[in-house]
């Protein structure tokens, strides 16, 4: 079912306790001893943010990385894309390198609209989620429109 991967929710810390110390540089070593995590898997989660563009890589002897940034442009699902790739609930939505449809049945699948709606909304409620929300503790509410969730339940067919 729908669960973000140990790497991404250890991603998730890490971003957090960098928001938290904005500007500062802080070693992959810190950030392991205060969550009691490895530090080769928070080394390599710092990785794919750097890389993502998420947070600042610091070179040298007291080098680290930092989170330089406005933790409230920085959504949840960016963060999500950037530690688990581009993903979708379900395969009706997601496309191969040649840009081709994955599943076999889409076109006449009658849950594809949806299941649709449903993947537009999860996605829409994490792009409402803020790295500063997060720091927080804070998530906004509502996240996904009840209204909008029942129109698409009535619209759908079930046959």
């Amino acid at each position: 079912m729908l669960k973000i991967s140990r790497l991404t929710d250890y991603g998730l810390l890490a971003a957090m306790y960098l928001a938290r110390k904005h500007g500062e540089t802080v070693s992959a070593r810190e950030i392991a001893l205060f969550y009691h995590l490895p530090v080769p898997m928070i080394t390599k989660v710092l990785k794919t943010l750097h890389q993502g563009g998420v947070i600042q890589s610091h070179r040298g002897v007291s080098g680290g990385y930092s989170f330089e940034g406005e933790q409230e442009t920085v959504t949840l699902g960016q963060l999500l894309d950037v530690l688990e790739g581009p993903w979708d609930l379900v395969e009706c939505e997601t496309t191969d390198e040649h840009g081709q449809a994955v599943c076999m049945i889409r076109v006449a699948c009658p849950s594809r609209r949806f299941m649709f709606g449903i993947n537009r909304a999860i996605k829409s409620a994490f792009e409402q989620i803020t790295l500063g929300d997060l720091v927080r503790g804070a998530v906004p509410m509502p996240l996904i429109d009840k209204g909008a969730l029942a129109q698409l339940g009535s619209t759908g067919s079930t046959q």
